[in-house]
């Protein structure tokens, strides 16, 4: 029997345990999660989904009662540095609009599309940005950046003509992309005239 030389004998000693742990690893990917992973979730499937549904039902409602303050905001997302504070205000702290969170990321990257084409057909003087992000489990779509809960909420105003389950969230923001103190927002129902950015 013929000797392999040392080289070729290492080179497929560490082939065969490259392809074995590769194997393995794949194995325990096709698995799914464990019983301890399920565990640690802390609720099933049937009852996220339950969650969920009860969400979209009720999402547009708690947001408008949370517009109008009927709904207490934790004071972490409404304080105020105090007059002649050397604290001033964190520039990233704010708000944001979401419009959708789904599990299905392509559902949340067409939904980010559609805003932007329908945003920028609509010639605002304010362009929003859309962000789509993963917070496990959800994939979301998050719009614009405003320093203030009352800006925001009148942008949602807007845009709920055309995403009705729109609401206003706490995020972090970029300063760069928050509107201008100038300008408003107001709906087709305005009269006053005061306000440039109205859909028709």
């Amino acid at each position: 029997m013929t000797k392999l030389p040392l080289y070729l004998t290492i080179s497929l000693l560490s082939f065969a345990f490259i392809f074995s742990a590769c194997s393995t690893s794949r194995q325990a990917a096709d698995g799914g999660p464990s019983d301890a992973e399920m565990a640690d979730e802390g609720m099933t499937e049937e009852e996220a989904r339950a969650l969920q549904q009860l969400l979209d039902e009720n999402r547009s409602a708690l947001a408008d009662l949370q517009q109008s303050d009927e709904v207490e905001i934790p004071s972490v997302f409404t304080q105020e540095a105090s007059t002649g504070s050397a604290v001033s205000r964190n520039p990233y702290q704010g708000y944001r609009i979401q419009l959708v969170s789904t599990r299905d990321v392509q559902q949340a990257d067409t939904i980010s599309s559609q805003f932007q084409e329908w945003i920028e057909a609509e010639a605002l003087a304010y362009n929003p940005k859309a962000y789509v992000f993963f917070k496990q489990p959800y994939y979301k779509v998050h719009i614009g950046d405003f320093h203030s809960k009352e800006k925001a909420a009148a942008f949602t105003q807007l845009i709920k003509q055309k995403y009705p389950d729109a609401w206003v969230v706490p995020d972090r923001i970029i300063p760069a992309n928050v509107p201008d103190e100038d300008v408003t927002f107001t709906t087709g129902q305005d009269t006053t005239g005061t306000g440039d950015n109205s859909f028709n």
